[in-house]
Order: C-alpha cells, then sequence, then structure tokens
C-alpha cells in the first residue's frame, strides 16, 4: 500500500495557505513577524545543513535532514502537544521535483501496542496544521503517507514543523521518530526510482501513565 500520488502532490497547494523557505542551506533568515509566532525559528534556520555520509550516498540520497531539538521530544497522555522542527537541505545544484514526505516509528516503538498518537506538519514558522498519518512498520516504505509534496530548490531549504501528542490511553514508548523525503511519483516497486529523496528524523519518547 502507499499514498495516492496525485493527492500527495496536490495536498498541500489545496489548503491555499502554504509558506515554503526557500534560501540557500547557509545564512540563512527568517522574517521578524515569522519569528515572533516561533522564536526558535531564526537560529534554526541559520544552521549549516548536514552533509551527505557515506551511508547517504550508498543509498543515493540527496537530501539530509536536521532537527531542533537534536535530542527529540517526550510527549505525556492527554498532555500537551510538543514541537519539532525539521529542515531538509538538498546538496545538489539541480531542483528536486515533487518531494513528499512522510512519518514512521518502528512496530514495536510501544511493545507491539498501537502507540496512540496524533502527529500533524505544517510549513514553519506559520503554516496551517494539517494531519499526518504515522506508519508503524518495520519495513522501508516511504511513500506510506507520504504527502505536502513540493519542490526544493537547488541548494535550498524547506523547513517544517511536527506537532505530536499522545492520546489518554497512550502506552508507554521509546524509538526514533523517522522522517522520510520522497519523490511522490517513485515507483514503489523499483529500488532505484525511490532514490534520490532522503531521510532522518529524532528521538521520541512517550513518557508512562501516572
Amino acid at each position: 500500500m502507499h499514498a495516492d500520488r496525485r493527492w500527495a502532490r496536490s495536498a498541500v497547494a489545496a489548503t491555499g495557505v502554504v509558506i515554503l523557505f526557500t534560501t540557500a542551506c547557509e545564512g540563512l533568515s527568517a522574517s521578524a513577524d515569522g519569528d515572533k509566532g516561533n522564536p526558535g525559528f531564526a537560529a534554526f534556520q541559520g544552521k549549516p545543513c548536514p552533509k551527505l555520509t557515506a551511508v547517504d550516498k550508498t543509498n543515493g540520497y540527496l537530501i539530509t535532514t536536521v532537527a531542533s531539538p537534536r535530542e527529540g521530544i517526550t510527549v505525556r497522555p492527554g498532555g500537551e502537544p510538543q514541537t519539532v522542527l525539521v529542515k531538509l537541505c538538498n546538496t545538489t545544484g539541480k531542483a528536486l521535483r515533487d518531494i513528499a514526505l512522510s512519518a514512521q516509528v518502528e512496530w514495536n516503538y510501544a511493545g507491539e501496542r498501537p502507540p496512540r498518537l496524533t502527529v500533524e506538519r505544517r510549513e514553519a514558522p506559520n503554516g496551517d496544521w494539517h494531519p499526518v498519518e504515522l506508519v508503524v512498520v518495520n519495513d522501508y516504505q516511504p511513500l506510506t503517507g507520504a504527502s505536502g509534496a513540493r519542490d526544493l530548490p537547488a541548494h535550498g531549504t524547506r523547513t517544517v514543523e511536527y506537532r505530536i501528542s499522545a492520546a489518554k490511553d497512550a502506552p508507554a514508548g521509546r524509538g526514533g521518530f523517522d522522517v522520510h523525503a520522497i519523490r511522490a511519483d517513485a515507483d514503489p516497486l523499483d529500488m532505484e526510482d525511490m532514490r534520490g529523496g532522503g531521510h532522518g528524523g529524532f528521538p521520541l519518547t512517550t513518557a508512562p501513565r501516572k
């Protein structure tokens, strides 16, 4: 099963309210108005983009990511949502077309129980929030739940913000929250065609219920 590619390409554009930051990977800045809603945004934008690792190159990745806070977040059952900024960096001198995003945790994140997490994403710093399908699986399925496809300009960046909350009856859990950047029109049966995106994430913990 994989995402409807037509929807993945058009879902964000259809909202009519989208903000995309496409400045160069270094020396970034944000508008004063945008920074008021998220005081850490400008500082985060100013951080340099990571370089491709040897593993990234072997996997055919062209996009690197960086998250803030790097140590990840802890959500509490029934508690306030927590947010994380994720910046995607195009390491190439050419535009990457229709790059959609998906989110995934391992199937044993909560001891083989449904994690009961609600995930939303927006274009930082002040786009509209949109629901994200959280894929709970061990397999590499970047197209499953992929949405919000956008072009990523040459040597450009895109910064999104994730908002995560846990239901009142959410079980305790711990693991990596993986963010996949994948071409929305990639053929899921062709591994070569699936290359050219990127992968990153941050640690995520669901605290035990009190």
